[in-house]
């Protein structure tokens, strides 16, 4: 897995096995959606909840985002994602929280960000807790987005609380761009 534009464009990342409930995000899909948002990632705050290997985060500090918060609880990741802020050089950027994404929202609360990236594991069903936390600690600036990876059995287009901007599949990726306005 390679960063796909920016300072650090094509360093190798390192990445967690894939297994049931992980699965690292395809540089096509990170790619597609990164081309979508790149005049809004300049100078931005980013928050990868999931981070895994930290590919969202660090993707985004790459092409010029001015700072990334990663959370994950495991203690893999967490070391992959400062491993690999290292090797790209963008450690300066980054701030890895270790714990789980409820614990990291509520001691993140007062913070906001320009971008919120989730994908945690599908089967899991954790999006309703995301969403929550989002929102219950003002995470999400009013002109931010929230963008979530999901599977086809998520469906946020319907729900009249949530400003879905789009939906994009990817294969058997699904991507859902939720913008900080309230409803």
């Amino acid at each position: 897995m390679k960063i796909v534009a920016g300072t650090a464009k094509g360093k190798q990342l390192l990445a967690p096995a894939g297994n049931d409930l992980t699965r690292p995000t395809s540089e096509k899909v990170r790619e597609a959606i990164f081309g979508s948002i790149q005049f809004e990632i300049t100078g931005s705050t980013v928050l990868d909840l999931f981070a895994g290997s930290g590919a969202w985060g660090i993707e985004a500090l790459s092409r010029g985002a001015e700072h990334a918060v990663f959370v994950d609880k495991g203690r893999e990741a967490v070391g992959l994602v400062r491993a690999n802020l290292r090797s790209t050089g963008l450690a300066a950027k980054g701030e890895v929280v270790a714990a789980d994404f409820r614990k990291a929202m509520a001691r993140l609360a007062g913070r906001q960000f320009d971008f919120i990236f989730a994908d945690p594991p599908y089967a899991a069903g954790l999006y309703e807790e995301v969403i929550a936390g989002v929102r219950e600690y003002g995470l999400l600036r009013e002109d931010g987005m929230l963008i979530l990876e999901h599977d086809n059995t998520q469906d946020f287009s319907r729900r009249e609380d949530l400003a879905v901007r789009k939906v994009k599949r990817y294969g058997r990726t699904f991507v859902t761009y939720i913008d900080g306005e309230q409803r």
